[in-house]
């Protein structure tokens, strides 16, 4: 039998070297539609206030709506790590007719990685990701769907990406404020995401319970979940500080630009102590550019072409080690859905992360899909994710 260090580590090392409505249905009355730069930023006046209430909210149509449903696009409050009070965007799809008793379910969605800039953020996407037609499925199957952008994500501040805190208050306090944009929805709710937005929903598992406790959580589901990513970092640094190591970075490379800047949310990681000069220099294009543009500039790259041999990433593994699902302590159930050719969160990883929390007897039912890959597994899952929520609702069909 392994122990954790060395079972992880196999892990990081496989990871490293793949390729890498009711009558009350009534919603708020809403601001006139206002252009998007300014709806992003509020008044500093106009952001304190109870976290989950909503700043402001506005219809939304064309290419970002979801089909079927009445969309809204919402700027909600919640607080930072520094419990600093910050404004959240985001987005809500609710199904049209008449909600159930108790209002329409609710699914709080946590996207996947899209990057830290502003511009990235998911409800500024043009509709051209498969992201609204799988909210449309859900919609269609009697589900509002409220999603995220995160904190510091499209809106004023930094995006904490991959800090578990932030990513699960965000997800915790859209659910709340979905019930204010429109009155037709339940006060009862699922987290689900994919990715990052998996790994948001793992943390929503842990804690959103305690964080929104007049927003009753009865469940959560991980699609892919990102998690190891400080062992993937330790086996990167190896391979540039070893005279023999010839690992490439694998996908780790692309991300690394946004764990950097994610970790400068709540300390001072100082990448000059571990970068090369050539990774430094790429380094603020995750300021205005998206994961695609990352890809682009980041994809390839060496371990030796972005660590220096001799550079100390303690503060930055320290980060990773603090957000890694893992460890954590479930309040509520947890699904996790996985395919077996993912490429991008390999079926290693989420297989060792699933362990470690089944062996300390957390409830994780955990399910996996030959021949399925990063971006398929949300489609792919659909029937099985759908009837593991009704369950958690009551729903029977």
């Amino acid at each position: 039998m392994y122990g954790r260090t060395a079972r992880v580590l196999v892990v990081a090392c496989l990871a490293l070297t793949a390729a890498a409505c009711a009558d009350d249905s009534t919603p708020v009355e809403f601001a006139s539609a206002a252009p998007l730069s300014d709806f992003y930023n509020p008044s500093a006046e106009s952001i304190p206030g109870p976290r989950g209430s909503v700043i402001r909210s506005q219809p939304l149509t064309g290419a970002r709506a979801v089909p079927g449903a009445r969309n809204y696009l919402t700027l909600y409050r919640s607080l930072d790590a520094q419990e600093k009070p910050v404004a959240v965007s985001g987005t809500l799809a609710v199904p049209e007719g008449v909600a159930p008793a108790g209002g329409w379910p609710l699914i709080s969605w946590g996207p996947g990685s899209t990057g830290v800039a502003d511009v990235c953020a998911a409800s500024r996407s043009d509709g051209s990701t498969p992201s609204l037609d799988e909210q449309a499925r859900w919609v269609a199957k009697g589900y509002a769907v409220a999603r995220t952008d995160y904190q510091g994500l499209g809106t004023p501040g930094n995006h904490g990406y991959l800090i578990g805190e932030t990513e699960h208050r965000a997800m915790a306090d859209i659910a709340t404020a979905a019930r204010e944009v429109d009155k037709s929805v339940g006060s009862r709710w699922v987290a689900m995401g994919h990715s990052q937005g998996g790994h948001a929903a793992l943390f929503a598992a842990a804690d959103s319970a305690g964080w929104a406790p007049a927003s009753p959580l009865l469940g959560a589901i991980a699609l892919a979940p990102a998690s190891h990513l400080g062992e993937q970092v330790r086996m990167a640094k190896w391979a540039a500080s070893n005279p023999l190591g010839k690992l490439g970075t694998g996908d780790i490379a692309i991300y690394l630009p946004l764990l950097v800047r994610g970790a400068q949310t709540i300390t001072d990681v100082d990448p000059a102590r571990f970068l090369t000069d050539r990774a430094r220099s790429l380094l603020p294009k995750a300021d205005t550019e998206c994961t695609g543009g990352l890809r682009d500039q980041w994809g390839g790259l060496s371990a030796k072409d972005v660590f220096t041999p001799d550079g100390d990433v303690s503060g930055l593994l320290r980060v990773l080690d603090d957000n890694d699902p893992g460890g954590l302590h479930f309040t509520v159930p947890v699904l996790v859905l996985q395919g077996r050719s993912d490429l991008t969160v390999p079926l290693a990883s989420t297989d060792a992360m699933v362990r470690e929390q089944q062996d300390r007897g957390e409830s994780v039912d955990y399910r996996k899909y030959d021949d399925i890959d990063h971006s398929h597994i949300v489609s792919a899952s659909f029937t099985d994710a759908l009837a593991w929520a009704d369950a958690r609702f009551g729903i029977t069909r």
